[in-house]
């Protein structure tokens, strides 16, 4: 808790300013210590995302030729098949049992049943002369009577033996392609049209992921297949990869894997291409719970940071105000050693001239006791003047006998038994509480230790306290005093039912000559002196308002 706010404008500024300064320190102090926790913890999980990131990429990069290795594989080996089966019939028969239509259709029909997927089309037997011999199929009308001596693939084949085409339409009008063989001696062209939907299918099982795609190419960038995922043409990594190598190439952008392979004699470019975003979805929980968990130890280092910083500050607060009260009660023990100084200069400088007032007052005294009343007109009026001369005397004297406690050392410890202290000086003021009416209510607690102090300076400050309560409850009232042990302190209490402090009288009660009773009642030196006696004992003593009304004092004296 602040202590209550200071009247003075500079004191209340500067105390804002001090509460700032230390919710400044603890908002630097939190975040020191967050920053210097959670970011060693921030760079470990960016590092472990980043890593597993480059995992999964390299599982892709790797499932990518795997799928590529395998679908070349598959490509490969159905082309040899179709190739191995035209082979086969060559070789097996002669051309006058080929160049025949019966036996020609049931060899198309035989390959057709074996392998049940209608992968071949027709079947075609030309002379090497470019006329065509024999034909099975579905288009006998549309290639009746046709010449090949002059096209392209005719000519290839005689030269190289076998020929396999780009896929293309033609006047069939549906994707395929063409496989052609000559015999050893070339004297007929064994020539099969092959349904390129089977490409469809073999490349179908190598798209990876639902944005992934899978197609053939020829040297000239042509699709042989259609494209999975593609409505345009070709972007520059897939066109990088026409440039013809040996074995596989990888090649990758920001969002796919690309990889290719040459087959068929180095005649088709088989694409695969994989979205990198559709295999990391194990990479994506990984992130996630990795983000969460470094967020759920933010928040928690979060929290441990303001609760050390909170902590470390006010520690840092309550040292400086013990720091503070320190200073404040070797300032008040310095003032209080200047003013017992100063007291006793003036007390010695004021007991000459009161002693002599004193002295002159008692003999004007005696010297109006031996006048005649009848000649002295006045006299009953001088008698009186001469008394109210040694009163105010007396009571100027009692201040300065008290402006000397000031200065007064202890000097002489004894054993006191503060039971037996207290009694003795409510007796002191028993009379003066009769004749107000003013109740004591005695609240010792009898199993109290000898106390070792100098009881003179203690009786005097119990007397001025019990004074101070008889003053403030007046006609009627009640005093409480009670005494206690507190580990090795001794307590004394003295409480009453008045009206209690204002909060402005409680900040300066226990200022010397500071008084709220009326001119003439009081000096503003009991309180003060009992301040002064309770620290040079090594005591403590504090005010403090009751509930039920009225003001409580607490003395409390060390045990030794």
């Amino acid at each position: 808790m602040w202590p209550p706010p200071y009247r003075n404008r500079t004191a209340i500024m500067n105390m804002r300013k001090q509460y700032k300064d230390y919710i400044r320190l603890q908002r630097l102090l939190s975040a020191g210590f967050f920053i210097s926790g959670i970011v060693p913890i921030i760079i470990i999980a960016l590092g472990a995302i980043y890593n597993f990131k480059q995992l999964s990429i390299n599982g892709i990069e790797m499932t990518a030729r795997q799928v590529t290795e395998h679908r070349n594989d598959a490509i490969n080996t159905f082309l040899q098949g179709q190739v191995n089966y035209l082979s086969t019939l060559m070789n097996l028969y002669e051309l006058d049992h080929l160049r025949q239509l019966e036996n020609l259709n049931k060899l198309f029909l035989a390959a057709n049943r074996a392998d049940k997927a209608g992968d071949i089309v027709d079947l075609q037997v030309i002379g090497t002369n470019g006329r065509q011999l024999a034909y099975v199929g579905p288009y006998q009308d549309k290639i009746e009577g046709k010449e090949y001596h002059d096209a392209p693939w005719f000519k290839e084949v005689l030269a190289r033996g076998a020929y396999v085409s780009d896929v293309f339409s033609g006047f069939r009008n549906y994707p395929h392609f063409v496989i052609a063989l000559t015999d050893p001696r070339k004297t007929f062209v064994l020539r099969a049209t092959i349904n390129s939907s089977i490409f469809n299918s073999l490349l179908h099982s190598a798209q990876i992921g639902a944005g992934g795609d899978a197609f053939i190419l020829n040297s000239n960038g042509e699709f042989q297949t259609p494209s999975l995922q593609r409505a345009t043409g070709l972007n520059e990594m897939e066109i990088a990869l026409l440039r013809h190598y040996t074995g596989l190439e990888l090649s990758l952008d920001r969002d796919y894997i690309y990889v290719g392979k040459w087959l068929n004699g180095n005649m088709w470019l088989l694409v695969v291409k994989t979205k990198i975003t559709d295999s990391l979805t194990d990479y994506f929980k990984y992130r996630d719970r990795i983000l969460f968990t470094v967020l759920v130890i933010a928040i928690l280092f979060l929290v441990i940071s303001h609760g050390i910083s909170r902590f470390i500050v006010g520690r840092i607060r309550q040292a400086d105000r013990e720091q503070t009260a320190q200073d404040q009660q070797m300032a008040h023990i310095e003032k209080m050693a200047n003013i017992g100084r100063l007291a006793a200069g003036i007390a010695h400088e004021i007991n000459n001239p009161l002693q002599l007032i004193q002295m002159q007052a008692g003999w004007i005294d005696e010297l109006l006791q031996e006048e005649d009343p009848q000649q002295v007109t006045n006299l009953e009026e001088y008698r009186k003047s001469a008394g109210k001369i040694k009163q105010h005397v007396t009571r100027a004297g009692t201040i300065t006998h008290r402006l000397l406690g000031f200065s007064r050392k202890i000097s002489a410890e004894y054993d006191v038994q503060i039971n037996e202290l207290l009694q003795e000086t409510i007796s002191f003021l028993e009379n003066e509480a009769r004749a107000n009416n003013i109740a004591f209510n005695l609240q010792f607690d009898e199993s109290l230790p000898i106390l070792r102090t100098d009881g003179t300076q203690v009786q005097q400050a119990l007397l001025n306290l019990i004074e101070n309560a008889l003053d403030a409850v007046g006609p009627e009232g009640k005093i409480d005093v009670a005494t206690s042990r507190s580990g090795k302190e001794i307590i004394v209490q003295i409480a009453d039912n008045g009206p209690g402090i204002d909060q402005e009288v409680l900040e300066k009660i226990w200022e010397p000559f500071f008084t709220t009773k009326d001119a003439g009642k009081g000096t503003g030196l009991g309180l003060s002196i009992c301040s002064d006696i309770a620290h040079r004992l090594g005591g403590t003593i504090a005010v403090e308002n009751r509930p039920q009304g009225g003001a409580a004092f607490t003395l409390r004296l060390p045990l030794r």
